[in-house]
């Protein structure tokens, strides 16, 4: 499993419409994809314009072939973020998603 993970500050003013947005146009896109798995969005209880979004496929290869194909989608996000930060991780033990041991690099 691999993992792309956003870590931005909402404009306060477009939280709703960021979170809409996703539920309404993102998530339902992701789930065509071949290789995806799932996408949380975390919202903070202590700082509510801080979000955390994780995007879960099952390998790299297709995490980069989406993103590299899909960048004007990812792009609609843009304009209700202050700020963002993109990581990727590879799940090395989860409850919810099968792992392999030496998958790290």
């Amino acid at each position: 499993m691999f993992t792309r993970t956003i870590d931005c500050t909402l404009k306060p003013e477009k939280k709703q419409e960021f979170i809409d947005i996703l539920r309404n146009e993102v998530f339902p896109f992701y789930k065509k994809q071949a290789g995806f798995v799932d996408l949380v969005t975390m919202i903070s209880d202590e700082h509510p314009n801080h979000a955390f979004v994780i995007a879960v496929w099952k390998e790299r290869s297709q995490a980069d072939y989406f993103y590299s194909k899909n960048a004007p989608l990812v792009d609609t996000l843009k304009p209700f973020l202050t700020r963002q930060e993109v990581e990727h991780f590879f799940v090395e033990t989860s409850t919810a998603f099968p792992t392999a041991a030496g998958k790290a690099a």
